[in-house]
């Protein structure tokens, strides 16, 4: 299969929101901090990431221009809301994920982009609310069928994992896949090193490098590099 110009189009709310009540705007601001920081570690890798900002109250839009980091920025902001879990806030994304061609790719304004990749997004989105899939947070679609079940397992499972997490949990996590080492993270939480381990052993940090390292070369298969949309 000859190789396109990939990109990826994650389209996200809030699970739950209206139980957050008062709490919800704290909650979102919260999460716009949390794509500032992604769009910060992602730009040394070369990828832009563009944010919608909030519509229909807490839904929302970040696209990619390199989809081999689009699995990774569902995880880190997610690790970054469930964080708030310590301050009595249980707070949580469903995202779907679709890859794919664009046909219109605009930087300033992403409800003016248009293609596969949107259009996989949306659908993975809605079917993610409704039936046997409601109780998921994450589902990958992609217009490469052969790769398809894969993607739902890969998404399936680091889903599961996601939503067992602890704020302490998630917190060390968010850390980690930001590439900081387990002394780093001790001196950034003020706590031990042994302490550091244990919770990312428990979250299974392992696993969640193995699913982004194995999302990453599928997706590295069928896309031209470097992407004609990285600066």
């Amino acid at each position: 299969m000859a190789k396109e110009t990939i990109v990826a189009v994650l389209s996200g709310d809030l699970v739950k929101s209206k139980g957050l009540e008062e709490k919800r705007q704290g909650v979102m601001d919260h999460l716009r901090q949390a794509v500032e920081g992604a769009r910060t570690h992602l730009a040394k890798k070369n990828c832009r990431l563009l944010f919608s900002g909030f519509y229909r109250g807490d839904a929302f839009q970040c696209a990619l221009s390199d989809p081999r980091f689009s699995l990774w920025t569902a995880i880190f902001l997610r690790t970054e809301l469930i964080k708030l879990r310590g301050k009595l806030v249980s707070a949580d994304i469903r995202f779907g994920l679709g890859l794919g061609p664009v046909s219109v790719w605009d930087e300033n304004n992403i409800s003016a982009s248009d293609g596969e990749a949107f259009r996989l997004s949306g659908k993975a989105l809605d079917e993610l609310k409704s039936g046997k899939e409601k109780y998921r947070r994450l589902r990958i679609l992609s217009p490469w069928p052969e790769q398809d079940r894969v993607l739902s397992v890969l998404a399936a499972l680091i889903d599961a994992l996601i939503q067992g997490w602890t704020s302490a949990q998630a917190e060390a996590v968010s850390l980690y896949v930001r590439e900081n080492g387990q002394d780093e993270i001790s001196k950034e939480l003020g706590i031990s090193q042994p302490a550091v381990q244990i919770r990312l052993e428990r979250a299974g940090h392992f696993a969640v490098k193995e699913t982004l390292d194995i999302f990453s070369g599928m997706v590295e298969e069928h896309i031209i590099r470097p992407s004609i949309y990285n600066p």
